[in-house]
């Protein structure tokens, strides 16, 4: 008879909720608020002839967005990450035989990664700072057969997009990797 040993993985995701759920649970638009934010950050990168966008903390501090446009990311990005805590934790806590969130975030506030110069840059700017992405990471527990078959990080692949898919537009696993019992990964997808 084989024996259950219990195996530890970091997993990392981004998901992108949908504008459904958003127009179902607030007030205002993502893509209407990221539109109005990238017109707001591509005007003030050409005006001070910066070669770069620079994160949405820093245009914050530089000038005033008006129109309450701050507020409402805020709200936006309060809701986003508050569903995908709620949603992984309740859809993925009873496949797993512990679930720790490590962090989420909302990828709106990271430093976009395109230049001015580029082609389309206002447009994917704008998706850029459309606060609907969130990116994850998760410290799960679960148990298996020591003599199991089959790659345990395509298991954890697999069961989380099929449990993940039904509440969110997309879901991009960034990574999977299996850790010994002291954290250290032993590894890596």
């Amino acid at each position: 008879m084989a024996s259950l040993c219990a195996e530890k993985v970091a997993f990392g995701a981004t998901v992108v909720i949908s504008e459904e759920l958003f127009e179902r649970h607030t007030a205002f638009s993502p893509g209407m608020v990221g539109r109005q934010l990238a017109e707001q950050l591509d005007r003030y990168a050409r005006t001070e002839s910066l070669g770069y966008y620079p994160a949405l903390s820093f245009l914050q501090q530089q000038c005033s967005c008006g129109d309450g446009l701050m507020g409402k990311l805020d709200q936006l990005t309060w809701f986003a990450t508050s569903l995908v805590h709620e949603e992984v934790r309740t859809r993925l806590r009873p496949l797993f035989a512990s679930l720790q969130v490590q962090s989420i975030q909302a990828l709106v506030y990271s430093m976009p990664p395109l230049l001015p110069g580029q082609p389309n840059a206002l447009d994917r700017l704008a998706e850029h700072l459309t606060p609907n992405r969130v990116r994850f990471s998760l410290l799960l527990t679960l148990f298996r057969k020591a003599a199991a078959r089959g790659s345990l990080e395509d298991y954890v692949k697999g069961v989380s997009q099929r449990h993940l898919k039904a509440t969110f537009d997309s879901i991009q696993i960034t990574n999977v990797e299996i850790l010994d019992q002291s954290g250290v990964i032993c590894r890596k997808w």
